[in-house]
């Protein structure tokens, strides 16, 4: 009894032995395979260092790429003249510039990108237009939105057509500034029927046609003031800044001359004449179809129309093709024309109210 149950207690021992000896040799294989591979992966970071791989630089997404490094630096040095310089360098950095460029084909091409805008700006109009049926307000937005961009386009037309290349330079002033003038009118337009994304998308893309023109205007101002001479162009200043013009650059010109200082034209003769009694035959019972007959896009000579003493309650609108039309009355409180179209009026705007102005768009 006593030799069987000695060696019954034995078995258990010699199990234990084996299962420790087991999980000692495992734990000894573990230890090995650990630092087998901590030295491997050593040697690879030790190799690696000293070859590193060249990695190519890739151009962030969000960064534009710079013009300045492929623009002449004839329009680098122009464009400071301007309020919106980096505008004014991106839009005048393409094949169509002249490379070389002198500052009178920089102020051209200025123009230029101003003309190609407004005649995108007009077709947003002309969409707001068509899509504002049975709204009056927003209609009659964009009617005078439409009437204004035809002034502005006419007055780019005029400043690069007729004044610059004759070297009429306070001419091409006078039109650019007059064209800017109307942009912002028709974006004032739209501000009062600002209820559509397109009429928005309309309006901005109004504030970035108007720097384009406020720069080709700023560059015409430079011009006029120095010449050739750009590296004394800079953004123009106006009395609020303590400047007041004195004169002007030699041979910059103007359509009446240096030496024209205003007043009242001397020796003029009416081609048609108004009258409040017409049955004596001879003049015209309105001051519209006075207006009416004189002769479309005539530069050369005055139309003069001669109106009598009188009131004359009507609105006169003289169209865009009737030009230098003058209006000789009989002396003040003696020819009188009045009209009574005022804001609140189904279908009036500010814009409207002139008793006498002029008109580009027939709706």
């Amino acid at each position: 009894m006593t030799t069987s149950s000695t060696t019954h207690s034995r078995k258990p021992r010699n199990f234990l032995n084996i299962s420790m000896a087991s999980l000692l040799s495992f734990s000894l294989f573990s230890i090995f395979l650990f630092l087998s591979l901590s030295s491997s992966s050593t040697t690879t970071l030790k190799t690696n260092s000293h070859h590193p791989k060249k990695q190519k630089q890739k151009p962030r997404p969000n960064e534009p790429p710079s013009s300045a490094s492929t623009t002449p630096p004839e329009i680098l040095q122009a464009c400071k003249a301007t309020r919106f310089q980096d505008a004014c360098i991106s839009s005048l950095s393409n094949p169509n510039v002249p490379r070389n460029p002198t500052p009178l084909e920089i102020i051209q091409s200025a123009i230029s990108v101003s003309n190609t805008n407004l005649k995108t700006a007009q077709s947003m109009v002309k969409s707001i237009l068509d899509s504002s049926t049975g709204n009056i307000n927003r209609t009659t937005a964009a009617k005078n939105c439409v009437e204004a961009l035809i002034n502005s386009q006419y007055r780019i037309t005029r400043s690069t057509d007729d004044a610059l290349p004759r070297g009429r330079v306070k001419d091409a002033r006078a039109w650019m500034g007059a064209a800017l003038l109307y942009q912002y009118d028709c974006s004032n337009a739209l501000k009062y029927a600002n209820d559509t994304s397109l009429t928005r998308q309309t309006m901005s893309f109004l504030d970035t046609l108007m720097a384009f023109s406020s720069n080709a205007l700023s560059m015409i101002v430079s011009y006029d003031a120095f010449g050739n001479e750009t590296k004394s162009w800079g953004p123009p200043k106006t009395e609020r800044d303590g400047v007041w013009e004195l004169g002007s650059a030699p041979g910059s010109g103007g359509h009446f001359g240096s030496g024209f200082r205003g007043g009242f034209p001397s020796e003029l003769t009416a081609d048609v004449t108004v009258c409040k009694d017409t049955s004596n035959g001879g003049c015209y019972k309105t001051v519209q179809e006075a207006v009416n007959t004189a002769p479309d896009n005539e530069w050369g000579h005055r139309y003069v129309i001669h109106i009598k003493e009188g009131v004359y309650n009507e609105i006169v609108r003289v169209p865009l093709e009737k030009k230098n039309v003058v209006f000789l009355g009989d002396g003040m409180g003696k020819t009188v024309i009045t009209g009574s179209q005022a804001v609140g009026q189904p279908g009036i705007s500010t814009y409207n109210t002139a008793t006498v102005g002029d008109r580009s768009y027939l709706p």
